[in-house]
């Protein structure tokens, strides 16, 4: 066997920047980071308890996806997207969510129902304005765990980065009250013809809720 030669052994996991990742995730989910404000890199380490390192790490991971820019002089803020950002992310999303939908109606078990169908009945007990943070988080769950119980670890993983870009817009589209309730029912809608078993109606399901989304947040 050919041994490899010129590389290194790693001199520190990437457990920190992995928590800032997901902690500063959470912020922007929770509407604790905010559209229009310029958020010190220092001061965010400090907060975070960490040292810049990790922080700037995570910082560059979320630049990298398009959810923030990193301005001068150790600074951040959201980015706002551009009318043309958002007509590739829903389009994108209209090509995978009902591929995975549709092939998942042909395989789903009465285990995958159930679990599907537990995220939205928990969905269902959310709703309120002081809630949205939990209720899209519930909805990225019902997306994503669709193409993981199918075993489709690359749609799942490009189905997720397409989600880190909804979290800039998933608030809009929830400004609408009636959202809440037609979110639901289109979840229902998508998971009713996973369980009888029948692709087209599951896809063409999928792209009704995705296009509903998309009109939501206009």
């Amino acid at each position: 066997m050919a041994k490899l030669t010129g590389m290194h052994a790693v001199e520190r996991p990437p457990m920190l920047s992995r928590r800032a990742y997901l902690q500063i995730q959470q912020a922007i989910r929770d509407g604790v980071i905010r559209h229009d404000v310029q958020y010190s890199e220092n001061e965010l380490a400090e907060t975070l308890g960490m040292s810049r390192t990790p922080v700037r790490e995570a910082l560059i991971s979320l630049s990298n996806e398009g959810i923030i820019t990193i301005a001068s002089q150790r600074g951040f803020r959201l980015r706002h997207l551009s009318r043309e950002e958002r007509e590739e992310i829903f389009d994108l999303r209209s090509l995978l969510e009902p591929y995975v939908a549709g092939r998942l109606a042909l395989t789903a078990t009465e285990e995958n129902v159930r679990r599907l169908t537990g995220l939205i009945d928990a969905q269902a007990e959310l709703g309120g304005a002081d809630q949205q943070s939990e209720f899209l988080a519930l909805d990225e769950q019902f997306h994503l765990l669709q193409a993981e119980l199918l075993g489709l670890e690359r749609t799942r993983s490009t189905m997720a980065s397409l989600r880190g870009a909804m979290w800039l817009i998933g608030f809009e589209a929830l400004r609408l009250s009636h959202r809440y309730e037609d979110v639901i029912t289109e979840h229902r809608g998508i998971l009713d013809a996973i369980a009888r078993h029948e692709p087209d109606e599951a896809a063409e399901a999928a792209r009704l809720h995705i296009a509903k989304t998309a009109e939501a947040t206009v």
